[in-house]
């Protein structure tokens, strides 16, 4: 074989490998993957400014929706910006009695072990968490690893061919946009057809597991099955909109 050869060879090699990695990446193939079993959760948070601290956090399993962790979280001495309550709608008075952030943390790093992390606003999240770490004096774990991290949002404006980001109609409460960005994720996996995606494990997403349980049994609020629509709940004005 004559060095042009080789090298044309070379070159076609590696276009296929691009064209293959491409598209394992694509938004469509990357969503069933996130739905396979066992493979990814879904957090949210809820934070008492865009810059401030976590006010509650949920954490549901991305193929089946069960609910692994939903809890509000006492900040401590940490005001609640008013932009930021206008949106999600919790209180001062809400958090009494709410466990800390280290006592959360514990909980949270165990349901989201061995999983790749999802959420809708991945850069947001990831950094409210490690915010509070950083203010507790903890060490985040593999919450700090962006490669861990996976951003629904992104993925949705790539699938809908867009290069603004899509914000997410939800409650804005935790839990409600973690089930919101559930359902995104679902509808990029079917794609604009509506037709699922092959071996993306569609009939996993549609079973509930209701037993899930925190090693305390206190953080848990509800493990009853989620909703698959997201919320219709209209977006309200403000700065705190983050998603």
């Amino acid at each position: 074989m004559t060095p042009n050869c080789m090298s044309d060879g070379a070159v076609t090699m590696a276009t296929e490998e691009e064209t293959m990695t491409a598209a394992e990446n694509g938004p469509r193939e990357w969503a069933t993957r996130m739905l396979a079993p066992g493979h990814a959760v879904i957090l949210d948070t809820e934070t008492s400014d865009l810059d401030g601290s976590i006010l509650e956090v949920a954490v549901i399993d991305a193929a089946t929706g069960a609910v692994l962790l939903d809890t509000l979280v006492d900040p401590g001495d940490v005001q609640i910006h008013p932009a930021a309550a206008a949106v999600h709608g919790i209180s001062a008075a809400q958090l009494i009695g709410a466990p800390d952030w280290p006592t959360v943390f514990s909980v949270l790093a165990a349901v989201t072990a061995d999983r790749v992390v999802l959420a809708y606003n991945a850069e947001f999240d990831q950094s409210r968490i490690l915010h509070d770490c950083h203010r507790h004096g903890l060490d985040p774990l593999h919450l700090a690893d962006t490669e861990r991290w996976g951003c629904v949002m992104v993925k949705r404006s790539q699938a809908e061919g867009v290069e603004k980001n899509i914000r997410l109609d939800g409650a804005h409460r935790a839990r409600g946009d973690a089930e919101a960005a559930r359902a995104v994720l679902q509808g990029i996996a079917d794609g604009p057809t509506g037709t699922p995606a092959p071996s993306c494990g569609r009939d996993a997403a549609h079973r509930r597991d209701a037993g899930a349980t925190t090693p305390s049994g206190e953080l848990l609020a509800d493990a009853s099955c989620p909703a698959d629509a997201a919320s219709s709940t209209p977006s309200l004005p403000g700065s705190y909109l983050h998603r």
